[in-house]
């Protein structure tokens, strides 16, 4: 089973030491794994968890917002599960993992997407989520594979009591968690004060204990011999500047995320230092469930980092969607992190300045030879991509209207908008990296 927890960062969870409370995933972790710097490669729903499901970099997936799917002809977790005749389902928690948004239904049996959608947050219940998916594994009788989606922490930062003033409870300000109140801020066309950052990050940190409560009940439902995985598709930004988003920054409150892994074989209590990506979740999974994995994933098997063997990945690349007006790329090594904004680098020593606050100078082509390998390793599963669909694929108003609302969409009936509803397709399109 994999739980992806949308839009987690993972130093504001508890189990990693921040201030949200979350009993249920500290708990957790002390069946298995947990590991302490694991990272997005895109820090978009859709082309994240493409990448999650399916080992590969999202560069391989081509534009799966645009296109409805991915162009990758390789299989994933669920499609090699179902071919050796494992049940599967998954539990779609928020608009952007919609089939008709992303594609997403392939190799699941059970694709349970439908629910009403208010565009002032398009999120499905935690409940109702946790809901259909333990009705579905209590039905099974053989061995299964579900993935389970949770939108709950996305933006609007809305929890309920008492997580809604339990870590902010003097605030005077006139700042809530909704778009018509942030929406100057998350657009760059303002900037909070302090006190108000202060405010709206402690609502976030409302809606991570209120997650966590909720997945108490899915959790005590899985089988305990079940192979179990909780991760995030990327963070969230409430730093440098870029408020209160995620698609168009690669900080590291960004693209870290949490990641829990239980199965057997995984030491209890455990915990690894060693810089993972979310393209080795897949492999772990296969592994763990003695499945065979596919000879083109670029993941990694993390299992045997759990026992102190083996080594991380040498290098993370992360993407923003190279159609927006300011592209950017990281590449992180253990202590150092090359990041390319609108063509300028920055170059950061994570050792010595983990908030990413003091560039170095003189050290532009930092990490050539890493990248250039990382871009040789791509190229020739480029073979393995799928045509593009034929004809365009056009946004309806209500489809228009939920990516307004995530702030992924121009607002206003004028703006231009490329054919799936945004200024140009949104993620990578096919191709090998860009050349930096």
């Amino acid at each position: 089973m994999i739980i992806s927890l949308d839009t987690t960062r993972a130093d504001r969870l508890g189990v990693y030491g921040g201030r949200a409370e979350t009993p249920t995933l500290t708990a957790f972790a002390q069946t298995g794994a947990r590991f302490d710097a694991a990272f997005t490669h895109f820090p978009e729903t859709c082309p994240a968890h493409w990448s999650m499901m399916s080992g590969v970099p999202p560069e391989l997936h081509g534009n799966v917002a645009g296109n409805r799917g991915s162009l990758y002809t390789g299989p994933t977790v669920a499609e090699i599960a179902q071919r050796h005749g494992y049940a599967t389902a998954a539990f779609i928690g928020g608009a952007t993992l919609q089939d008709v948004s992303c594609g997403f239904s392939r190799g699941f049996g059970t694709f349970d997407d439908q629910f009403a959608v208010d565009t002032d947050d398009m999120r499905r219940p935690a409940a109702e989520v946790t809901a259909a998916a333990t009705t579905w594994m209590s039905a099974q009788t053989g061995p299964f594979f579900a993935f389970v989606h949770y939108f709950d922490a996305h933006f609007p930062y809305t929890p309920q009591a008492p997580w809604d003033t339990r870590y902010d409870p003097d605030y005077k300000g006139t700042l809530d968690g909704r778009d018509r109140s942030l929406d100057p801020y998350r657009r760059g066309e303002a900037t909070p004060s302090p006190r108000d950052v202060e405010h709206i990050l402690a609502l976030y940190d409302g809606e991570l204990s209120e997650l966590d409560a909720a997945l108490a009940p899915l959790l005590a439902a899985i089988p305990q011999d079940a192979v179990v995985i909780i991760t995030a598709d990327h963070g969230e930004s409430f730093e440098h500047d870029y408020w209160f988003n995620h698609r168009g920054g690669l900080w590291e409150p960004v693209i870290r995320v949490p990641l829990l892994i239980r199965g057997p074989g995984v030491p209890a209590a455990s915990s690894v230092t060693a810089q993972v990506g979310l393209i080795d979740v897949t492999p772990t999974a296969l592994a763990l469930a003695g499945l065979p994995r596919d000879a083109r994933m670029m993941g990694q098997d993390l299992t045997p980092l759990t026992r102190g063997e083996g080594e991380g990945r040498a290098l993370i690349v992360s993407n923003t969607d190279p159609m927006m007006p300011d592209p950017q790329e990281s590449a992180r090594t253990p202590g150092l992190k090359r990041l390319e904004r609108g063509g300028a680098v920055t170059v950061y020593d994570l050792s010595a300045d983990p908030g990413e606050l003091k560039p170095l100078t003189g050290q532009a082509d930092a990490l050539a030879a890493e990248r250039a390998a990382y871009e040789a390793a791509i190229t020739p599963l480029l073979a393995h991509q799928g045509p593009p669909p034929k004809n365009a694929i056009v946004q309806s108003p209500e489809e228009r209207a939920r990516l307004e609302a995530l702030g992924y969409l121009p607002k206003g009936p004028d703006a231009a908008v490329g054919p799936d509803g945004k200024n140009g397709p949104p993620g990578p399109p096919p191709g090998p990296p860009p050349k930096r």
